[in-house]
Order: C-alpha cells, then structure tokens, then sequence
C-alpha cells in the first residue's frame, strides 16, 4: 500500500489547489476506518497518515500530482534564469541583517511572500493544464522548476529563523 496515490488512498480530487478541510474530512475518515483498533491492522493506517502528511504539505502534494498525472522526465534542477544571483543576495542581505530584529522579519516577510508566489505558479500550472492524465513537458517543468523556488525560499526561511533564534529547541 506505501506505493498508493495518496490522492486515491483519500478519495480526493488529483489537484493542487485541495481545502485543508477536505483533506482532513477525508483522513480522518479513512483513518478511522483502517484504524488499528478496528481491524487489527497497522499497515494500512499507516500508509493513510503518510497520505494525509503528503497532500497537507504543498511540495508534497506537487510531487505526488506529478506522479498522478504521469509527468515526464524533467530537469529536476532547474532555476528561473537569475535565481541564484538574487539568491546570493538575498542570503548576503540575511547575513548583513544578524541581529537586527526588524531587518530580519522584513526579509522573513520577503522570503515568506516569494515562496507564496512560487506555489501560486505551481497552482496555475496546474489548473492551465485541465484535469486529465498526463502532464505536457513544459508543465511539468514549470512544476518542478518553481517547487525548487519554493525550496530555496524553505531554507532561507530555516536561515532567518535560526538568525532570530526562533528555531532553538
């Protein structure tokens, strides 16, 4: 069952753009019902809980679209044509910003904003596609292409919040 379709295993929509509420009306339903104490088995509980982390979490749920809808091969490294360069500067800025506290919620907001808006690419690339099997090359690319924006904007943020101290456990 851990090779499933997530979106399957759940009984919802293959799309990016899911309500959290359907998501979690869904797992708890099926959780319940696959729950360990009400038919003695752990596998498929488990593979539900790993279903539910997969479509709560929007990279995740992209991949798992990708591999719904059969995406080709793409070039899995793939930046938007300057990236890097803003990146470095971006990253310099956060090194010039130690300590202070509101320069650094300013780049927190910033960083917090274009990851928002590389999910807004995902979603639109999706939803441009229509709702069939298969995802065109040049879909799938900017799929993958704006999720490694995403990425990058993920661990700028693990930077920013271990810069205000935010990540201490």
């Amino acid at each position: 069952m851990s090779g499933t379709n997530p979106f399957e295993l759940l009984g919802v929509p293959k799309r990016f753009d899911l309500d959290a509420r359907v998501v979690r009306t869904a797992w708890m339903r099926r959780a319940a019902d696959a729950h360990p104490d009400a038919d003695g088995a752990l596998d498929p509980s488990l593979a539900i809980n790993e279903a539910y982390r997969k479509l709560c979490d929007p990279a995740t749920r992209a991949t798992a679209l990708l591999v719904a809808r059969n995406a080709p091969a793409v070039d899995e490294r793939r930046l938007p044509d300057g990236f890097l360069l803003e990146m470095v500067a971006l990253r310099e800025r956060v090194d010039e910003a130690a300590g202070d506290a509101a320069l650094l919620a300013e780049l927190r907001a910033e960083a917090d904003g274009r990851r928002s808006e590389a999910f807004a690419e995902i979603a639109n690339a999706f939803s441009e596609s229509g709702q069939g099997e298969s995802l065109s090359m040049d879909v799938a690319q900017r799929v993958v292409t704006a999720l490694n924006v995403a990425r990058s904007f993920d661990r700028m943020l693990e930077q920013l919040d271990r810069e205000s101290g935010l990540s201490e456990a």
